[in-house]
């Protein structure tokens, strides 16, 4: 029997893979956007009201396209198509994604889902019904993270600030799970959770759903954007992280979840973003990954292969996992409970049955 990976298709890369790419300078992924415009204001937005939250200025389809090349060219595997507004509702954004797929780069796209639950949206925007436009990005070869903070209609609209949107979203999972992204290994289908204290008492109840139905959680504590700290009271407390820390991993444990160390995506995947990829936004600006706020460069001025080589020339190529430095630093997740956790959960790896 095939040993159940702890990760979504598209981002999960084994050791020898990392390795390999540190030893030969290759970039093996990259968060990418795509406009700007979102129907949602989701409290906890990494762009909200940061210095990098404004529409002017955007990169036009053709740079666009030129960072894919270039992307490709630097050895990319995958993108992590994560923003900066909603992707599946930019008039280009068929013709986006099968530009890169057509150049052999996995994509991970996060969505809303809104466009696959709601039929005239859908038909509007893409010309096509719900089901179709699953069956073309299963065709693609997409993985799809979809955001699933509650399943309490109630709640999950107003953390997203939009009335009726759980109900689209509930269609869409419906209709990813009809066309069988979930039926691989590793899954090609997630769900995009951010705890906060409104849905704290039913993220076990959504993460159970790996085990039942090989569905990846990407469970995040927020990320240390502007709208993190103009809402603190959205954060749980030390020993609220610490608690589910505890019950994810035994969780994972009891059911044959594999997993390495903790995560920053609690229960998940270990994050290999720092020295192996880059994040480049809507506008052109590179950066580490969306929890940081050093510009290395803009595409528009300097093409994506210069600011790699000096960024990979200057940067410790990170060949195992690591825990989030922007998250510890921010004390967000601070490194006592970093260290903490990795002790005693590891710990409990190794404890006898």
């Amino acid at each position: 029997m095939t040993e159940l990976i702890n990760g979504i298709r598209g981002w999960h890369f084994d050791q020898e893979t990392l390795s390999e790419a540190s030893r030969e300078g290759r970039m093996l992924t990259m968060d990418f956007e795509l406009g700007a415009a979102c129907p949602l204001r989701c409290v906890y937005c990494y762009r909200t009201d940061d210095h990098r939250d404004y529409e002017k200025g955007l990169l036009d389809f053709d740079q666009w396209k030129q960072v894919v090349d270039d992307a490709r060219d630097l050895g990319v595997e995958s993108m992590k198509l994560i923003g900066g507004g909603e992707i599946t509702e930019e008039p280009n954004f068929m013709e986006a994604m099968e530009y890169i797929a057509k150049r052999g780069i996995a994509i991970v796209l996060f969505t809303s889902g809104r466009i696959l639950g709601d039929e005239d949206i859908c038909q509007r925007l893409c010309g096509m019904s719900c089901a179709a436009l699953a069956k073309w990005m299963c065709d693609l070869g997409m993985s799809i993270f979809l955001k699933v903070d509650s399943f309490a209609p109630d709640l999950q609209d107003r953390l997203v600030g939009k009335a009726g949107y759980a109900k689209a979203r509930d269609r869409a999972f419906t209709v990813l799970l009809e066309h069988d992204f979930n039926k691989c290994n590793p899954t090609r289908l997630g769900l995009e959770v951010n705890v906060s204290r409104h849905n704290l008492h039913e993220i076990m109840d959504i993460y159970a759903l790996r085990a039942k139905h090989n569905i990846y959680e990407d469970v995040v504590i927020s990320m240390p954007c502007d709208a993190y700290y103009r809402n603190r009271d959205y954060d749980i407390s030390l020993e609220e992280k610490r608690e589910l820390y505890r019950k994810v991993y035994s969780f994972n444990l009891q059911n044959g979840i594999p997993f390495d160390r903790p995560s920053p995506f609690i229960g998940g995947l270990d994050c290999t973003q720092l020295g192996n990829g880059l994040y480049v936004t809507n506008r052109g600006d590179v950066y580490h990954c969306p929890g940081s706020f050093d510009v290395l460069g803009n595409v528009k001025t300097k093409p994506l292969p210069e600011i790699w080589k000096v960024f990979a020339e200057t940067t410790v190529r990170y060949q195992s996992s690591y825990f989030c430095p922007f998250r510890e630093v921010a004390k967000i997740i601070p490194s006592e409970l970093v260290e903490e956790m990795t002790r005693d959960i590891c710990r409990s790896t190794r404890s006898p049955a």
